[in-house]
């Protein structure tokens, strides 16, 4: 009765890691074969605007040609922030220069705007019309919207 009971039990415990193994399997498919790809991390981009193996080949050589840029204009707005952070904690009011350091802040990230614009239209001309102004929707709400975590969910009282 014991054995019977043990074979049952080992059997059922086989037959679930089985059908998690293959579950497992078949609902990470998709992403494997997305690390498979050229540009991995960028995979995600050819199944959401529907690109081609061409258009998706274009849009990798763009973002690699971009990141060099896109890396130095983050270390300079960095920099600065780090700039202005020094001078507020060493003063007690608005100085001169902290309004200088708050202009060039500001001018930085005007910089990078337009910078990231310019990259976002070029990548937009590989994609077929409708996938491009969708991702000039898309990028426009990811990089562009105002929002800088100053803003609450409740009105000030």
């Amino acid at each position: 009765m014991r054995k019977h009971l043990f074979t049952t039990l080992l059997l059922g415990v086989m037959i679930g890691l089985v059908g998690f193994c293959g579950f497992y399997y078949l609902s990470t498919a998709a992403h494997r074969e997305m690390m498979q790809t050229s540009a991995p991390e960028l995979a995600w981009m050819q199944r959401e605007f529907n690109l081609s193996p061409a258009e998706f080949e274009k849009f990798s050589k763009l973002h690699a040609s971009y990141l060099p840029h896109c890396k130095e204009m983050c270390a300079r707005i960095d920099e600065q922030n780090e700039r202005l952070r020094t001078l507020i904690a060493a003063n007690q009011q608005m100085t001169p220069e902290i309004e200088r350091a708050l202009a060039e802040g500001a001018r930085l990230r005007a910089e990078c705007q337009q910078s990231m614009l310019a990259h976002f239209f070029e990548v937009s001309r590989t994609m077929k019309p409708e996938q491009a102004k969708r991702y000039l929707a898309w990028v426009y709400e990811k990089s562009f919207l105002p929002y800088y975590g100053m803003h609450s969910a409740q009105p000030m009282r």
